[in-house]
C-alpha cells in the first residue's frame, strides 16, 4: 500500500512540474562548456535549459561561433555539442592541389595529383581531414625511394617522446611533446613512409602577459610575469561601482578573454535584442554596462541592413540592424514564364538581398511583358519577366 502510494505521489509531481533532469552534463570532445565547474549542480538539465560551449584550438563548432549555444529538449541536446577538425592544407611539395593554402573541416576531402616519379603514401590519389589531422601526409615522396628514414625532424620548444634512432624502417612513428608555456599545433605522431617523415607539428607560445587592466577595479589573484593557458585571473570592482561581464579572464592560446567593466550601474542594460537570422558576434551576459557596444552578423546567404553595433545608453539598446531574406530563384516559376537565367553561375539559384539577376526567354519565346529582364532581389522578393 505504502509503495502505491509512493508511485501515485511520484506520478502527481511529474504532471504538476512538468518533466525534469532530461539532459545530462554534456560531454564535448575537444571542446569546454563554458564555466563548466559553476553549472554542474545543475545536471541534468530540464527542458528549455541552455548553456554555450567552445571549441578547443584547431576544433570548430558546426556553426563556426566561438561560443555555441545548446539547448535541453526533449530529445536531447540541440543542437548536438560536437567539436570538428580544422585542417591546414599546405603547398604540395612535387605535385598540385586546389586546396594549397586552404584550411578545410572535419570529413573534407582533398584530391593531390603528384609529379611522374612521386607519389602520395599507399598510392593515394586524395586524403580527408580527419579528428587527427589529414588521413594521410599530404606530401609527395619519390616511388624510387628505398623507404629508410633517418632521425625525426627536430621542432623548435619541443622533443620526440621516445630515445631516437639513428634509422627508422618504413611505417616507424614517433610523437612529439611542447615544452610548458608552448601548444601544439598540427599532428602529434609523423610517420616514416617513401624514405620522409610526415609534416612535424608545431609548438607554439601560448602564455599571456599581464592580464587586461579594468578601471576602478582590482586583481584579486597572485600577479605573476607569465600566465600558462587555461589560468584564471579574478577582478574585484572598487566601491561604489558594480561589475557588468564575467569576473574573470582566462588565457586562451596566448590571448586574455573579454575582461568585466566596473561602472555606475545606472542606465544599464539587459540583453541585447534579438535579430531574425542573425546573432550578436560575442557571449551573451545578463547586464551591460552604459556605453558597452555588441555587434550583430547574418546567418550565410543573409545581408545585413543598419547599423552593425548597438550601443547601452539610459538603459535602452539602440536599433539593431535587420538580416534581409535573400532569394531562391524558382525553377517552376521560371518553366511557368518560359524564362531562364541568361549567367547561370555553377548552377546558382539563389541570391542575396540588393543583388541583381538575369533572365531570358527560353529559345522560341518573345518577352510578354514590361517587366526588366534584369531583377533585383529586394528582401526575399523578386519580380519576374514573363515570355510568350
Amino acid at each position: 500500500m505504502l509503495l502505491l502510494i509512493n508511485v501515485i505521489l511520484i506520478s502527481w509531481v511529474s504532471i504538476v512540474w512538468g518533466q525534469v533532469g532530461l539532459c545530462n552534463s554534456p560531454k564535448i570532445k575537444h571542446g569546454i562548456l563554458y564555466e563548466e565547474n559553476k553549472y554542474k549542480p545543475l545536471f541534468p538539465a530540464s527542458t528549455g535549459q541552455f548553456f554555450y560551449y567552445s571549441c578547443e584550438y584547431s576544433f570548430v563548432s558546426p556553426s563556426k561561433s566561438f561560443w555555441t549555444r545548446i539547448t535541453c529538449t526533449e530529445k536531447g541536446w540541440s543542437p548536438t555539442p560536437k567539436c570538428l577538425r580544422l585542417c591546414f592544407f599546405p603547398f604540395v611539395e612535387n605535385g598540385r592541389s586546389a586546396s594549397s593554402g586552404k584550411i578545410h573541416l572535419e570529413g573534407d576531402t582533398v584530391q593531390i595529383a603528384c609529379d611522374k616519379g612521386y607519389s602520395l603514401q599507399n598510392n593515394e590519389n586524395n586524403i580527408s581531414c580527419t579528428e587527427g589531422g589529414w588521413s594521410t601526409p599530404p606530401k609527395c615522396s619519390s616511388i624510387n625511394s628505398n623507404g629508410k628514414c633517418g632521425t625525426p625532424p627536430p621542432i623548435a620548444n619541443g622533443d620526440i617522446t621516445s630515445f631516437p634512432l639513428a634509422v627508422y624502417a618504413p611505417g616507424s612513428s614517433v610523437e612529439y611533446q611542447c615544452q610548458n608555456l608552448y601548444q601544439l599545433q598540427g599532428n602529434r605522431r609523423i610517420t616514416c613512409s617513401h624514405g620522409q617523415w610526415s609534416e612535424p607539428p608545431k609548438c607554439l607560445y601560448s602564455s599571456c602577459a599581464n592580464p587586461p587592466t579594468v578601471e576602478n577595479a582590482k586583481i584579486m589573484t597572485r600577479q605573476r610575469i607569465r600566465y600558462p593557458n587555461g589560468e584564471r585571473v579574478r577582478y574585484k570592482c572598487n566601491e561604489p561601482f558594480k561589475m557588468f561581464g564575467e569576473v574573470e579572464v582566462v588565457c586562451l592560446n596566448g590571448t586574455w578573454t573579454e575582461p568585466p567593466q566596473c561602472k555606475d550601474s545606472k542606465g544599464k542594460c539587459g540583453t541585447p535584442p534579438p535579430i531574425a537570422n542573425g546573432d550578436i558576434t560575442s557571449f551573451p551576459l545578463a547586464v551591460y554596462a552604459p556605453g558597452s557596444s555588441v555587434e550583430y552578423q547574418c546567418q550565410n546567404l543573409y545581408q545585413l541592413q543598419g547599423n552593425r553595433q548597438i550601443t547601452c545608453g539610459n538603459g535602452q539598446w539602440s536599433e539593431p540592424p535587420k538580416c534581409l531574406d535573400p532569394c531562391i530563384i524558382l525553377e517552376e516559376i521560371m518553366e511557368k514564364y518560359n524564362i531562364t537565367l541568361r549567367w547561370r553561375d555553377r548552377g546558382k539559384l539563389y541570391c542575396k538581398s540588393g543583388e541583381e539577376v538575369e533572365f531570358m526567354c527560353k529559345f522560341g519565346y518573345r518577352p510578354a511583358t514590361s517587366h526588366p529582364f534584369r531583377a533585383m532581389c529586394q528582401d526575399g522578393e523578386l519580380v519576374y519577366p514573363s515570355c510568350s
